[in-house]
């Protein structure tokens, strides 16, 4: 019986061991000094919801979400909607693709981003409410 379960899980099991744990699925990072009620809805390439929830956030907080069993089972691209509503005022909505498992989601609140530009001047930031970008974490 064991042998017969080990047989039946090896092809599964075996991919993890070479090529390590998975990123999660996003990531939502409060660079604000105050705390922010977050929707996140998540659509695969077919429209259908994966998820759909509410996160309070504190202050200069993070939140990790998990990656759904499906994703950490895939081996194949995948495109995603992300809709993200701050504190039912503010939406962005992006397309995203999931090249592989150590790709996630990064949304950002109230992020000072400082441009694309080489020597960085600090005094000039631009404060964008809600970034989302893709992101590969280093294993």
């Amino acid at each position: 019986m064991m042998v017969l379960l080990i047989y039946k899980f090896l092809p599964i099991i075996i991919p993890f061991i070479f090529t390590g744990s998975t990123a999660p699925f996003f990531v939502i990072h409060n660079h604000d000094i105050k705390g922010h009620e977050t929707a996140i809805e998540v659509f695969d390439q077919h429209n259908k919801s994966v998820i759909n929830e509410t996160y309070s956030l504190e202050p200069k907080s993070d939140l990790l979400q998990p990656r759904p069993l499906s994703l950490k089972l895939s081996w194949e691209k995948r495109e995603y909607t992300f809709k993200v509503t701050m504190d039912k005022k503010i939406t962005n909505t992006i397309k995203v693709e999931i090249p592989n498992r150590r790709t996630l989601v990064e949304i950002r609140l109230y992020y000072k981003s400082y441009g694309d530009i080489p020597h960085v001047d600090y005094e000039s930031t631009e404060i964008i409410p809600i970034s989302i970008e893709t992101n590969e974490m280093m294993c």
